[in-house]
């Protein structure tokens, strides 16, 4: 016998007795009447007290609705909604990143087709998740997505969830989420998107899969962070994970009279929600949010390539007025720039133009934007006539060691004794082509041009400056990369597993606090220290050739250099309209004993050392290309 119905009957006649009981008893302590008469005559007894009820009802009232409007204008959030038709951004207008726009269109293309999708037996993607570095396009991706989705667009970011109070935070996910849902409803679709997403989604308890201990340890160690009252935070992020992919219930009153009156069975909605979020530190966040099912496709958003950004600076430059510019040149010269710097780029020689009174940009507002993005404004400073000799021969070392050693690989673009922020003098040179692997070759002569400064100050004036500090910083940086992280020494140990970068620990402490390694380390930086000294004294008339020209002009940029460089013997000649005496003053680049120095040099050796670019006696090799920066400086005073 089937004994459900009864039990759905038993359910109902315990709530009315429970009804019951609460009336008898609230009659008794507060109105004084007794069961039986409450019983007997409940209209009378209530006309009798009604005052009394009113006041505890607009008591309650009154608690109630003060709890509810503080909870409800606490839990609002930060979230806007954008309907169809109020973006007019496209995908036409994301530049540089065409793997990034066809994975976003393919996830588009199933979220709005949705119902043939699920006919075919898949589930439609859930999650997208945009990665990257800073000033990529990630935000601008999504406005692609408001402008083509067709259904609203809730925009929030992972900070606005924050609140001091513990429960505030999980109110305004779920408050978000019931909007996306209704909005879905109405319109078949919705799109979140969070920005920031590591703000809201940070790993629960701060755990980091480096710092878990072993498999064999009978007790497991946590690292708890202190946030949002030692659990509010964590309370946040299990909040989100559940709404993006939790069990998902019938709701509403008629499902009731549905299961009851009806006896159908109740239909478990389905909601096409698309979750995007965007942040540059991936790693932080937490990895069941990272699962398929949460976030399905994961979009990484990274820096154009030199096609890219041909494309961004067209794109970019269509929108203002300027003179015919060379693209691809421009391309090469922004090398690791993110969409948002080009963009400043462009801006920032606008503003150049204007300044100077024309109503066009020109290629020399790009070299000037380009010059005070990388290196900053120039600061009026006044040189002693030894110190301003000094900085110009320490610069023009750097730049003659890797004008010889980065040739066909890397272009010196800067030569400057002007200073700015941090430096009183600086090179900065830009890869030719874009090149993601540094060779052996490579980092020796990064080293060997780092340490020119500092031998050239020994060559020229007998003793050192505290100058080089940043370049010996620089070459024992690269000295340990190449020792204890690439395995170029002599022990193929890496020490990179000996760091943990979550509690700022770096390799750099454990090679240098080997001794072996150490040793290995002073090794190559003084190997390096030779090698530039035999080649700065062979190239002494290019050096003291850039010293002059700086000393006359103060800095020197792009084709001057290369003018500098075919005068002095260094290229064959250049097809620009840059005089000597421009450059010189005098015209007279060279002195006697530089035209001598230059005479007695043989025939066939351009790179000073008789072996071709870096090629050294001993069969060891040096080459270019530091690993950071856009346009990395190989020194500065």
């Amino acid at each position: 016998m089937d004994l459900t119905p009864y039990r759905r009957y038993g359910r109902w006649a315990k709530r009315a007795a429970w009804i019951l009981t609460i009336y008898l008893v609230v009659a008794y302590i507060l109105i004084g009447v007794s069961p039986r008469d409450a019983l007997l005559n409940p209209a009378e007894n209530l006309a009798n007290y009604r005052g009394f009820i009113v006041q505890a009802m607009v008591l309650m009232s009154f608690i109630i609705l003060q709890f509810t409007a503080m909870f409800w204008f606490l839990a609002r959030g930060n979230n806007y909604v954008i309907y169809p038709g109020e973006y007019d951004v496209s995908f036409d207008d994301v530049r540089g990143q065409p793997a990034a726009v066809r994975s976003t269109k393919e996830v588009l293309r199933l979220f709005q087709g949705f119902k043939d999708f699920k006919e075919m037996g898949g589930y439609p993607p859930h999650g997208i998740l945009f990665e990257g570095p800073p000033g990529t396009g990630k935000t601008l991706m999504a406005k692609a997505i408001a402008g083509a989705t067709g259904v609203p667009f809730l925009y929030a970011t992972g900070s606005g969830f924050a609140n001091m109070f513990i429960g505030i935070g999980n109110l305004k996910v779920r408050r978000m989420f019931s909007k996306a849902r209704a909005m879905s409803d109405k319109y078949g679709g919705a799109v979140i998107f969070i920005d920031e997403l590591d703000a809201l989604g940070g790993s629960r308890g701060m755990v980091s899969q480096r710092a878990a201990p072993p498999p064999d340890r009978d007790t497991n160690r946590f690292i708890v962070g202190a946030g949002m009252g030692g659990g509010g935070g964590m309370g946040i992020v299990n909040e989100l994970l559940v709404q993006m992919d939790g069990l998902v219930v019938p709701r509403g009153m008629w499902r009731h009279v549905r299961r009851i009156l009806l006896r159908a069975k109740p239909k478990v909605p389905f909601y096409n929600i698309l979750i995007i979020g965007a942040t540059n530190r991936a790693s932080t966040l937490d990895p069941a949010l990272l699962r398929p099912g949460r976030f399905d496709r994961k979009i990484h958003v990274g820096l154009p390539d030199s096609d890219g950004r041909a494309d961004i600076a067209r794109y970019y430059l269509a929108k203002v007025r300027h003179e015919p510019i060379d693209f691809e040149k421009l391309a090469r010269m922004t090398k690791g720039y993110s969409p948002a710097m080009l963009k400043n780029i462009v801006n920032e020689a606008l503003i150049f133009s204007l300044q100077e009174g024309r109503d066009a940009l020109r290629w020399e507002d790009l070299w000037q934007a380009k010059v005070t993005e990388e290196i900053g404004l120039k600061q009026p400073v006044v040189y002693t006539p030894r110190e301003k000799e000094m900085v110009a021969i320490h610069e023009s070392a750097h730049a003659a060691v890797s004008y010889t050693l980065h040739k066909g690989e890397r272009q010196v673009q800067i030569i400057t004794i002007q200073k700015r922020e941090g430096a009183l003098g600086l090179v900065s040179s830009q890869d030719i082509e874009d090149s993601y692997l540094d060779t052996q070759k490579q980092i020796l002569a990064d080293i060997q041009v780092s340490l020119a400064g500092l031998v050239a100050e020994d060559i020229w004036f007998g003793q050192t400056t505290s100058g080089p500090s940043s370049d010996l910083q620089a070459a024992t940086f690269r000295a340990c990369l190449y020792v204890g992280l690439y395995g170029m020494g002599k022990s193929l140990v890496s020490t990179g597993v000996l760091a943990d970068p979550t509690r700022g620990e770096s390799f750099l402490a454990p090679v240098l606090n080997d001794p072996e390694r150490r040793k290995e380390v002073d090794a190559i930086l003084n190997e390096c220290r030779i090698r530039a000294r035999r080649l700065l004294e062979a190239k002494r008339h290019v050096v003291e050739g850039l010293r002059d020209a700086l000393l006359e002009r103060e800095e020197l940029i792009g084709d001057e250099i290369e003018a500098v460089m075919a005068h002095l013997g260094e290229r064959e000649p250049l097809d620009v309209d840059v005089p000597l005496d421009y450059l010189f003053g005098n015209g007279e680049a060279l002195g006697e004993g530089e035209d001598r120095e230059r005479q007695a040099l043989p025939a066939g050796r351009p790179d000073g050392d008789g072996n071709g670019r870096g090629e050294k006696p001993d069969g060891r090799a040096s080459g270019p290309r530091p690993l950071e920066g856009p346009a990395g400086s190989n020194g500065g005073s």
